[in-house]
């Protein structure tokens, strides 16, 4: 049950053309299901990069994110990358996710490391 609401929440990120509000809060609660050690206690960000960001360290919190992308035009072709350490690529769970703008990479990424745990 937890994996068919990752995979739709998968699906709609990586149909959107910005992150926003609703989009972050049903993100926090199919990952609070899959890490239920998490704490959530700091308050949020305004901005929404800045809430992906905040989800990966409540989460994630030991895990190194890798941003690249063009940043210049309307459409950024964002991709971010979360691993559990620097550089081994003998990694356990790896987080791939790609937008037009960082913060729905950042959510797309995270999402697919909760499907990953999820499935185990």
């Amino acid at each position: 049950m937890v994996n068919s609401g990752i995979e739709r929440l998968i699906e709609e990120v990586e149909g959107a053309a910005q992150l926003d509000r609703a989009m972050l809060a049903r993100t926090a609660d199919v990952l609070r299901q899959v890490f239920p050690e998490a704490d959530l206690s700091v308050a949020a960000p305004s901005d929404p990069v800045g809430q992906a960001l905040l989800l990966v360290d409540a989460f994630l919190p030991t895990w190194t994110i890798r941003l690249t992308g063009n940043a210049t035009g309307p459409d950024g072709h964002w991709h971010c990358s979360l691993r559990e350490s620097r550089g081994s690529d003998e990694d356990e769970l790896i987080g791939f996710g790609t937008g037009p703008v960082i913060g729905l990479a950042v959510v797309a990424a995270l999402l697919r490391v909760a499907r990953a745990k999820a499935a185990h």
